[in-house]
């Protein structure tokens, strides 16, 4: 039974790569590595913690970034956002209250305001100077509601993201291992 998981999730993510802009990534991607200041993450949820994962993938590459709590920015930390800064935000439908919330307060702010997401017609995109359209059309679980496959692919994205932008800036194995100096890769100096 769990084969039928596993293989539910590589066949809907491989599915949604293939509608997937190539071209609107690219230019994403020099957009992300051109910043002047720093990049957020953002997300509500799960959505969070692909954020969360994301800022931490591109600070071991070198490309300074941090998350940013959405629900928690409106109460005091969007004091940190400054006009050189670029907001990424995920979210799958671009219509959570906390997140538009969060988008109207940005976009006063800053107008830099990129949003990875899976629904064209979100409410979200109106706050967005661009955005990275990831058609997700299942779920894996039986219920088709919890959000797997979503996560799995926008994972996958900013993963893949970090390293052309590292391979662009000529990331060596010694400024890698210099922002990741414990554990394994630590050793390998």
């Amino acid at each position: 039974m769990i084969e039928t998981y596993l293989n539910k999730h590589l066949k809907t993510i491989s599915e949604s790569f293939d509608f997937l802009d190539k071209e609107k990534l690219i230019y994403f991607a020099n957009i992300l590595n051109g910043c002047k200041g720093v990049i957020f993450f953002s997300g509500v949820g799960k959505n969070g913690h692909v954020a969360s994962k994301a800022a931490s993938t591109f600070n071991s590459m070198g490309i300074k970034s941090y998350f940013l709590n959405p629900i928690d920015a409106v109460h005091g930390d969007m004091g940190i956002i400054s006009e050189n800064d670029i907001i990424v935000v995920i979210s799958k439908s671009g219509n959570t209250s906390e997140l538009i919330n969060f988008l109207e307060n940005c976009f006063k702010k800053n107008k830099n305001i990129w949003m990875i997401h899976s629904n064209e017609k979100n409410q979200g995109l109106k706050y967005c100077e661009g955005n990275v359209y990831l058609p997700i059309n299942n779920e894996a679980d039986d219920l088709n509601i919890v959000p797997t496959v979503s996560i799995a692919a926008y994972v996958i994205l900013l993963q893949s993201i970090s390293c052309e932008i590292s391979s662009f800036r000529g990331l060596t194995l010694s400024e890698f291992v210099s922002n990741h100096p414990g554990g394994t890769i630590g050793k390998l100096l």
